[in-house]
C-alpha cells in the first residue's frame, strides 16, 4: 500500500521549509494529490521526482559512483583478473566484472556501462566499435600467447603435426615452438581440425578469441561455418575444461588455460592485452589508483615471469578519439 507524506512530512523527508513545499506545489514542479483541502504526497512519487531531479557530475552516473565501485568488462584473462582481485581486497573498493569477451566491454564502455574494459583486439576494432568520437586510453598490460589446447591422447593425430610424442596431462602444456605473431605452420593444424571433423570447442561471438579463431581458419583456406562447433563457452578455463573432459577435441586459448589443465598446447598466436579507458575516466582518482596498482602489480610479476605472458610493453598509453594528452 502505498504511504502518504503530509506537507510537514514531506517538507522534513526533502529537507525543506513547508513554504517551499507549497511553492513547489503551485508551479507544478512537485507532484501532489488535494484531498479534503490538504496536500498529501505519495513517498514512491516523491522519491521518482527527486531520481528525476538529480543532477550528476558532468563525468556522469558512472562516473557519479566511482567511489563506491568499479565495474570492469571485456576479455577474460586469467592474470588480469588476479590483478583486480587483489586491489578490491587492497583499496576494499568493490569491482564488479563481467566476462563478455572484448567487443562486447568496448560497447559497455563506449556507451556508459562500464568504467574499464579489458580487450585484445586491434586499435583499429575498438575505434570502429566506439565510434572514434569521444575520447578512450589504451593503456597496454602484456602480451599473451593463444594456441590450440588439445588433449594428445585422444587425437594424436594433433599431437604428430605439433611434432611431439604423446604425454598427456603434465602440469605444464607442451608445445610446438613458437615462431611469433600469426603462425604459418598454424595453416596445417588448423586445416588437420577441420579435415579430422573434430569438435571444435569455441568462445561467445563477441569475444576477441571467436574473432581470433575465425582468422586463423581463415588464413588457412578453411571456412569457419563448416566446422563441428561446440559451445559457446565464455572463458579461457571453461573451454580448457571442456576440452579435457571430452565435451570437444580442441580449442582456442591461452597457453594458462592450457596448463591448468593438463592439455597439450600449439602456439599459434601472440597478442597485446590493454585496458580501455574513456578519457572522462582517465583522471578520476579512483581509475588513477587502479591502473597505478594493476601496472605495479604486472611489473612485479614480469620480474620473476610469467609462463605465456610476455610485458616489454607494460604501461604503454595510445589514444582513440578525441583525446589531448595522456593524464
Amino acid at each position: 500500500m502505498a504511504e502518504y507524506l503530509t506537507t510537514k512530512e514531506v517538507a522534513a523527508y526533502l529537507r525543506l521549509n513547508e513554504k517551499k513545499v507549497y511553492a513547489l506545489v503551485a508551479a507544478g514542479q512537485l507532484p501532489a494529490s488535494r484531498i479534503s483541502g490538504k496536500w498529501l504526497f505519495p513517498r514512491h512519487i516523491v522519491d521518482q521526482w527527486v531520481e528525476k531531479n538529480t543532477r550528476y557530475p558532468s563525468i556522469g552516473l558512472m562516473g557519479a559512483i566511482l567511489d563506491d565501485v568499479l565495474i570492469i568488462q571485456g576479455s577474460d584473462d586469467w592474470l588480469f583478473a588476479r590483478t583486480f582481485e587483489r586491489y578490491q581486497a587492497f583499496s576494499h573498493v568493490p569491482v564488479v566484472s563481467a566476462s563478455v569477451g572484448s567487443l562486447a566491454g568496448i560497447t559497455a564502455v563506449a556507451s556508459g556501462k562500464a568504467h574499464v574494459a579489458g580487450c585484445h583486439v586491434d586499435n583499429a576494432e575498438v575505434e570502429k566499435v566506439t565510434g572514434g568520437g569521444a575520447g578512450f586510453y589504451l593503456v597496454h598490460l602484456f602480451a599473451r600467447e593463444q594456441g590450440l589446447l588439445f588433449d594428445g591422447a585422444r587425437t594424436p593425430e594433433l599431437l604428430g603435426q605439433a611434432g611431439r610424442q604423446s604425454c598427456p596431462h603434465k602440469p605444464e602444456p607442451r608445445q610446438t615452438e613458437t615462431p611469433g605473431t600469426d603462425l604459418q605452420p598454424a595453416k596445417s593444424v588448423m586445416v588437420l581440425v577441420s579435415e579430422a571433423k573434430l569438435r571444435f570447442a569455441e568462445r561467445q561471438p563477441l569475444a576477441g578469441t571467436y574473432r581470433l579463431a575465425q582468422r586463423l581458419f581463415e588464413q588457412a583456406g578453411v571456412k569457419y561455418e563448416t566446422l563441428h562447433r561446440i559451445g559457446p563457452y565464455t572463458s579461457h578455463l571453461e573451454l580448457a575444461l571442456a576440452v579435457r573432459n571430452g565435451e570437444a577435441d580442441a580449442g582456442l586459448g591461452t597457453r594458462h588455460s592450457a596448463a591448468k589443465c593438463g592439455l597439450d598446447f600449439v602456439a599459434l598466436h601472440t597478442e597485446p592485452f590493454k585496458l580501455v579507458v574513456p578519457a572522462e575516466f582517465a583522471s578520476q582518482p579512483q581509475v588513477i589508483r587502479f591502473l597505478d596498482f594493476v601496472l605495479a602489480e604486472l611489473r612485479a610479476a614480469a620480474s620473476h615471469g610469467v609462463p605465456g605472458y610476455t610485458f616489454e610493453d607494460t604501461g604503454r598509453m595510445e589514444t582513440i578519439g578525441a583525446v589531448a594528452e595522456a593524464p
